[in-house]
């Protein structure tokens, strides 16, 4: 079996594995700076609590910019060429067999 992937669109095989989020961070106010963490000057890395709202994890082609859904963190430990290959195949076919 190949471990290659090409995209269904362009038969490009360049990819890039990428990971979107959505963060609400709060700063709690008190009397003299924005948040308990910035004690002389406001950063905004110094948050009290960040909140993630929103998340999409995806392989995208280099080429043709297709976008296929892909959960490569969700419960693994890393990026596995068979996660890779069921994604771009289940997007694209109407009864996908996934290997591995």
């Amino acid at each position: 079996m190949s471990s290659k992937i090409t995209c269904p669109i362009c038969g490009n095989d360049e990819f890039v594995a990428r990971f979107q989020a959505s963060y609400i961070y709060s700063y709690r106010i008190d009397n003299d700076a924005p948040g308990s963490e910035n004690e002389d000057e406001f950063l905004p890395f110094l948050f009290d609590n960040r909140e993630q709202v929103d998340s999409k994890e995806y392989l995208e082609c280099e080429k043709c910019k297709t976008k296929f859904p892909c959960d490569f963190n969700e419960g693994t430990k890393g990026v596995s060429m068979t996660i890779l290959q069921k994604a771009i195949r289940s997007d694209h076919t109407v009864d996908p067999e996934f290997l591995g």
